[in-house]
C-alpha cells in the first residue's frame, strides 16, 4: 500500500511538471469515455435495465403474424385471446389491452386523452399495485358492469393537485361517467403502448371505440397479450403450447380472419418486444462510441510514446540505480490510470450532460430516452473503461519506456538507438489503427447521411404545402349510429370548406405513413378462398375532396361524390399499387372487389396516384379506399389546404367545430409537413449521432497523424540538414515528409475500407436506397480522409524544409 501511495504521489507531480500533456491527454479520454458513458446510460435504461415490474423475466407478450402478409400488424384477435386464456397450461395468468383515447370534458376546455383498456387483471399479471386505491374487478370486466378508471401519477399530481380524496371522484370520459378507483405509482410506464403517455386505464378492451361488436367476434386483431409464465415453464415450452392452441382456434373459429393457416401465433420476452424498435439503432451507436474510446486511447499512447524522449534520463537513471523494470513499469501505469481516472471522473459529467442533450433532441423518435436515468451501473462501468483505458493506452508504451538502451542514452545517441526506432514504429502503428477505424466510422457516418438524404428527398405522393391536419374523436355515447357518424363529419367538412382562405378539406381515416386499417380483400377473377385466407391489405376511408386537399393525382375515373353513400351502390377507389398487383395490364374500372364480411361488392371507379402509406423508407403498399358514408368510422383525420400558413386556419377550424358540438375536441393538430417529418426523426437522430462520432474520431485521428509527422520532424532535423548539405532541395524534403503522412494515412484507410465491407453491414436495415458497400460513399470518405491526412502533415513538413545544414553538421 505504502509503494501504491508513493507511486500516486509521484504520478501527480510528473503530470504536474508536464501540464500541456496532461491536459491533452485527459480531454481526449474524457470525450471517448463520456461519449460511452452517455449511451450506455441509454442502453442500460432502455435495454438492459429490467421493467419496473414483479419478476419482469416471466413476462412474455403474445402476438400473431402472417409473414408472407406485409401489412400485417403484431395483434391478436379478442376470441383467441379467450381460447388461449382458458385453454392454456403455459401461464400462471395472462392479460390483453388495446389503445384507446378519450375526450375528457367537465373540467374547462375538452381535452383529448391518451388512455389505454386492460382486462381486469393486467396489473396483476405486470404485479403493480397503484400507490392509492385499488385495481379492476372481475365485474368490472364485464359488459354492463360499473365503469372504473385507473389514473396515472401525472394525471394525478397536475388535474387533481395530488389529493388523496381523488378515489370515488367521477370523471366524464367520451360523455360517460367513471369512477376513480386507483392512482398508479409514481415511476409506472408501459413502454408497449403506442401512445408517449398513457393517463387513463379502463378495463372492458372489447369496448374499444374503434371496433364494433361485429369486428370483434370475427377475429379483428386489434388486441396485445401479456403473459407470466408458469414456474419451470420455458418460451419454447410455451411456444409449443400456443401452436396447439391456434390449431384448436383455427378448427373452432374457421371463418374468422384471423384463422387462416399461415397465420402464426407468437410468443417472446416481454422486454425484449418493448424495445425491438430501437435495439439496433443503440447496437450501432455502442460500436461506434466504442471506436472512439479506442481511438482516444490510441492517441494517447501515441503521446506517451512521444514523452519517451523527454524521460528517456529519467528512466535510464533509474535503471542504472537498479530499479526493476517491473517497478518502472508499475510507476508508469500508475501515471496512465491517474489519467484516465481523472478522465473519467470528467467523462462522468459529460456523459450526463451527453444524456441530456440526447434527450432533448431525441425524444420525439426515441420517446424512452426521457425516462433515462443514472444508476450504479453506470457509475461502475465509467470506473472500469476509465481503468481499462488506462491499462489499455499505458502498456504499450511502459513496455517499451521501461527497456532502455543504457549505452546509447549515456552516449546521448538515443535518436538513432533501435529502442527510439522501435517507439517510432509503435507509434505509426497506432496511428494507422485511428485512421483505420475512424475510416469506418466515417464510410459508417456517410452511408446514414446519403440515406437520410434519400429518404428526406424521397416523393411521399402529396402536396404538404399549406395543409394542416387534426384529428376528431367521435365518443360512442353521442356517437352511436352510422347516421349520426355520417352527419357530424359533412357538417365539419362542408364547415372547413366555407373558411376564408380554403382551397380544400377532406375527412380520411389515415395520413401519409400512418397506416389505419387493414382486411381481407377478395378480388375479381381471383380464386374464391375463405375470408382467413384472403390477403390483408391497407383500407381507408375519405370524403370527396380529400385527393385535392392533399394533391393527389387522379389517374384514371372519377372522385367520390356526396351521392356516393349508403343507399347507393358499393363503389372504391384504388390506388396505383393495388393495379400494379391486381390488374398489371387491364383496365381496372369497373373491376369488382369484395372488402372484409361484406356481401355486397364495391365497383373500381377511380385510380389515385400512390402516396407512402406505411412509411417513408417503403414503397406504397396496395391501397382501397372507400366513401366515408359507406364505411362509418369514428375517429377521422380533417385536412384542410389553404392559401395562407397551414396554422393560421387552426382558430377558425375551431370555432366551426364548436359550432357544431362545443364538447368535442380536436387533437393532434400538425401541419401535413409535420406529418411527415416525424417519418424522418429517428434516421436523422441516429444519423446526427453517428456524424458527432464520426467527426471526434476523425479529429483524433488527424491529430494523431499531425502528432507522428512533427515527432518525424523533430527527430530527422539533422538528416533533413545532411540532404539539404548534399543537394536535396526544400521541394525534396516537403515530399519527402508529405509521402510519410500520406502513407500511413493510405495504409490506415485501406485497412478501414476492408473491415468497412464487412461492418458496415450491420447498418444496412437502417439504409434506404443506400449499399452498405457505396463505392462513391466509400470513395469519397478515403478520398476526404486522403486530403485532410495531407492537410495535416503539411504544418510539418514546411518547418522540417527550414532545417539549417550546419546545425546538422555542428551536431554530427
Amino acid at each position: 500500500m505504502d509503494s501504491l501511495w508513493i507511486d500516486l504521489r509521484y504520478a501527480a507531480r510528473t503530470l504536474a511538471k508536464a501540464p500541456g500533456f496532461a491536459v491533452i491527454a485527459i480531454v481526449t479520454l474524457a470525450l471517448g469515455i463520456g461519449a460511452n458513458t452517455a449511451i450506455f446510460t441509454v442502453a442500460n435504461s432502455l435495454l438492459l435495465r429490467p421493467l419496473p415490474y414483479s419478476d419482469p423475466n416471466r413476462l412474455v407478450m403474445l402476438y400473431s403474424s402472417k409473414p408472407d402478409q406485409r401489412a400485417d400488424i403484431d395483434g391478436i384477435s379478442y376470441p383467441a385471446f379467450e381460447l388461449i386464456r382458458d385453454h392454456n397450461r403455459s401461464f400462471a395468468s395472462i392479460a390483453a389491452f388495446a389503445d384507446e383515447s378519450f375526450n375528457f370534458s367537465g373540467q374547462g376546455e375538452p381535452e383529448n386523452i391518451p388512455a389505454v383498456r386492460v382486462s381486469y387483471n393486467f396489473f396483476d399479471v405486470l404485479g403493480v399495485q397503484p400507490t392509492l386505491g385499488r385495481t379492476f374487478l372481475l365485474s368490472e370486466d364485464k359488459t354492463g358492469g360499473a365503469r372504473a378508471a385507473l389514473i396515472s401519477y401525472r394525471m394525478w399530481t397536475t388535474r387533481f393537485a395530488g389529493s388523496r380524496d381523488v378515489i370515488g371522484q367521477n370523471i366524464v370520459l367520451n360523455s360517460e361517467d367513471y369512477t376513480i378507483i386507483g392512482v398508479l405509482p409514481p415511476n409506472f410506464s408501459f413502454p408497449l403502448s403506442l401512445t408517449k403517455h398513457c393517463d387513463i386505464f379502463v378495463p372492458r378492451v372489447f369496448e374499444l371505440s374503434l371496433e364494433t361488436p361485429e369486428r370483434v367476434r370475427a377475429g379483428s386483431l386489434f388486441l396485445h397479450a401479456i403473459a407470466r409464465l408458469s414456474p419451470g415453464v420455458t418460451i419454447p415450452q410455451a411456444h409449443a403450447d400456443l401452436e396447439v392452441l391456434n390449431r384448436q382456434y383455427q378448427h373452432e373459429f374457421p371463418t374468422n380472419a384471423d384463422a387462416a393457416s399461415n397465420t402464426i401465433l407468437q410468443i417472446g420476452n416481454l422486454q425484449e418486444k418493448a424495445v425491438a424498435n430501437i435495439r439496433p439503432q443503440l447496437l450501432i451507436l455502442t460500436f461506434a462510441v466504442g471506436f472512439v474510446l479506442l481511438i482516444a486511447c490510441a492517441n494517447v499512447a501515441g503521446l506517451m510514446l512521444a514523452r519517451a524522449l523527454a524521460r528517456k534520463r529519467e528512466i535510464v537513471v533509474r535503471t542504472a540505480l537498479g530499479a526493476p523494470r517491473s517497478a518502472i513499469i508499475r510507476q508508469l501505469l500508475t501515471e496512465t490510470v491517474l489519467l484516465a481516472t481523472i478522465a473519467g471522473v470528467i467523462g462522468i459529467f459529460l456523459g450526463l450532460a451527453g444524456v441530456r442533450v440526447l434527450a432533448a433532441l431525441g425524444s420525439a423518435s426515441i420517446p424512452q430516452l426521457a425516462d433515462v436515468s443514472l444508476d450504479w451501473k453506470i457509475l461502475l462501468f465509467t470506473a472500469a473503461i476509465s481503468i481499462l483505458s488506462g491499462l489499455l493506452f499505458g502498456l504499450l508504451p511502459a513496455l517499451q519506456i521501461s527497456k532502455p538502451d543504457l549505452n546509447a542514452a549515456l552516449r546521448d545517441q538515443s535518436r538513432s538507438s533501435t529502442a527510439s526506432r522501435q517507439r517510432h514504429v509503435t507509434r505509426e502503428i497506432l496511428i494507422i489503427s485511428q485512421v483505420a477505424l475512424s475510416t469506418v466510422l466515417l464510410i459508417g457516418a456517410g452511408l446514414l447521411i446519403n440515406s437520410f438524404l434519400r429518404l428526406a428527398n424521397t416523393s411521399v405522393g402529396v402536396d404538404p404545402v399549406n395543409v394542416l391536419t387534426m384529428a376528431i374523436e367521435l365518443p360512442p355515447a353521442h356517437y352511436s349510429s352510422p347516421d349520426q357518424m355520417i352527419a357530424f363529419y359533412r357538417r365539419l367538412r362542408d364547415a372547413a370548406n366555407a373558411i376564408p382562405g380554403v382551397q380544400a378539406a377532406g375527412i380520411s381515416s389515415a395520413l401519409p405513413i400512418n397506416p389505419a386499417r387493414i382486411t381481407p380483400i377478395l378480388v375479381e377473377d381471383q380464386p374464391v378462398v375463405p375470408l382467413a385466407q384472403r390477403p390483408f391489405l391497407l383500407l381507408q376511408t375519405i370524403s370527396p375532396e380529400y385527393a385535392k386537399a392533399m394533391h393527389v393525382p387522379l389517374l384514371r375515373g372519377r372522385d367520390f361524390t356526396d351521392q356516393d353513400d349508403v343507399q347507393s351502390p358499393k363503389v372504391a377507389i384504388a390506388n396505383q399499387a393495388f393495379v400494379r398487383r391486381f390488374w398489371p395490364n387491364e383496365n381496372p374500372l369497373g373491376k369488382k372487389l369484395w372488402i372484409g364480411r361484406m356481401t355486397e361488392p364495391a365497383e373500381i371507379v377511380g385510380v389515385l396516384g400512390d402516396e407512402k402509406n406505411m412509411s417513408l423508407a417503403e414503397d406504397p403498399q396496395p391501397e382501397v379506399l372507400l366513401p366515408f358514408p359507406q364505411l362509418p368510422w369514428p375517429n377521422l383525420n380533417l385536412s384542410v389546404r389553404s392559401n395562407l400558413d397551414a396554422r393560421s386556419v387552426v382558430a377558425a377550424v375551431r370555432q366551426q367545430l364548436a359550432s357544431i358540438d362545443p364538447s368535442q375536441p380536436i387533437t393532434s393538430i400538425q401541419t401535413l409537413q409535420e406529418v411527415i417529418d416525424t417519418g424522418k426523426a429517428q434516421p436523422r437522430f441516429i444519423m446526427f449521432l453517428i456524424g458527432v462520432f464520426s467527426a471526434i474520431a476523425f479529429l483524433l485521428a488527424i491529430i494523431g497523424i499531425y502528432g507522428v509527422i512533427s515527432y518525424s520532424v523533430a527527430q530527422r532535423t539533422p538528416e533533413f540538414g545532411i540532404r539539404m548539405v548534399f543537394g536535396a532541395t526544400h521541394r525534396d524534403i516537403l515530399n519527402l515528409v508529405l509521402s510519410r503522412g500520406l502513407g500511413l494515412a493510405a495504409s490506415g484507410i485501406g485497412i478501414g475500407l476492408i473491415a468497412s465491407l464487412g461492418l458496415t453491414r450491420t447498418i444496412a436495415s437502417q439504409l434506404y436506397q443506400v449499399s452498405p458497400n457505396d463505392p462513391f460513399t466509400l470513395a469519397a470518405s478515403a478520398i476526404l480522409f486522403l486530403f485532410v491526412a495531407v492537410a495535416a502533415s503539411y504544418l510539418p513538413a514546411r518547418r522540417a524544409t527550414h532545417a539549417n545544414p550546419m546545425d546538422a553538421l555542428h551536431y554530427e
